[in-house]
């Protein structure tokens, strides 16, 4: 390796780090194989793992195609030949003639293209293997020896992989960034970051419509005073764990500081009150008549068309039910 083809590494390896996105990796180290090691075309292999999955991999899928893989189909029984083999059924690490390759229809594919040299080298992240870097050269390559592709090849394979594992953790640290610690609710981040996705179902299904719904523990205070921040605390999760059992898989339960949580839920009606009555009925059955909580909502389009608008409307009408309930000694959601 001369000292520009190395001067070149490094800063595409600075680059690297930067990247905040994984097809912007993808990219970069595609530019890189291709000005460093004589790669006429590849592609990318990788199976992302969800964040708020709890980490499960996802099914693998293909990545920048470029050079001699960018146009053009891939057939199912590649896409098969993926799923079930990363590494697409040949040897890794390695440069490969394409009359070596054993798979017939992949071998039958590269022939199409003129490929000529074809390798695929394994990507890892946490010590496991994630996905692969694909590379083909349609050309003998001789200004450059075996020996030199060969390590070439490794480095942008390892610093790909080092690169995955450093956006994963920002990823991982991003995500519990939005979580609060005592409940495992969403905080104001999360729910605020989440809204626009509730803004897109709401658009793209005018049947269903989206409640914005507060809830606020009765005497959370006097709780505290009485008998201790500790049983302060159990409540807290109590009424977390209540609201998250109730939610279904595409709504939301923050909690927003103090005693007060949120949740953004879906409807057939518009019509807030028989949702948030029902967790208000949750809650009280939950902790056995022990700890009450004040409710109020909105409706999304109705009550406003953002966020902060719906929170302020489901805010007075929580006050609303709040004072009523102190005079009535009832829970009503008016």
């Amino acid at each position: 390796m001369d000292a520009g083809s190395l001067s070149a590494l490094f800063q595409h390896t600075r680059a690297w780090g930067r990247a905040q996105r994984g097809l912007e990796l993808f990219q970069l180290a595609g530019d890189a194989m291709s000005q460093l090691a004589a790669v006429d075309g590849g592609f990318f292999i990788y199976r992302k793992r969800g964040v708020e999955t709890g980490g499960e991999p996802q099914p693998p899928a293909i990545y920048h195609r470029f050079g001699v893989f960018a146009d053009g189909p891939i057939s199912p029984s590649l896409e098969a030949l993926m799923c079930a083999d990363l590494a697409l059924g040949v040897p890794t690490g390695r440069w490969l003639l394409v009359e070596d390759v054993a798979h017939e229809e992949l071998r039958s594919w590269l022939t199409s293209l003129s490929v000529l040299e074809f390798g695929v080298w394994p990507l890892y992240s946490r010590e496991e293997v994630r996905g692969a870097m694909i590379a083909a050269r349609t050309a003998p390559v001789v200004h450059i020896t075996w020996e030199t592709s060969h390590a070439l090849m490794e480095a942008c394979a390892a610093q790909v992989s080092l690169a995955l594992d450093m956006i994963m953790a920002v990823r991982i640290a991003e995500h519990a960034s939005q979580r609060d610690l005592l409940t495992g609710a969403w905080n104001r981040l999360g729910i605020e970051r989440r809204w626009p996705r509730v803004l897109e179902a709401a658009r793209a299904d005018c049947a269903r419509h989206a409640i914005v719904g507060i809830v606020d523990i009765d005497h959370f205070k006097r709780i505290n005073d009485t008998y201790g921040h500790p049983t302060g605390d159990r409540v807290l999760r109590l009424v977390a764990q209540a609201l998250q059992d109730q939610a279904g898989p595409d709504e939301l339960v923050g909690r927003m500081g103090g005693d007060e949580f949120v949740v953004i839920a879906w409807s057939e009606s518009p019509d807030w009150r028989p949702r948030m009555l029902s967790l208000q009925r949750a809650i009280r059955e939950r902790s056995r008549g022990t700890c009450g909580v004040s409710v109020g909502g909105s409706v999304f389009g109705l009550d406003g068309n953002s966020f902060e608008d719906c929170y302020s409307a489901a805010d007075a009408r929580l006050y609303e039910n709040k004072r009523w309930r102190k005079e009535h000694g009832e829970s009503p959601v008016s």
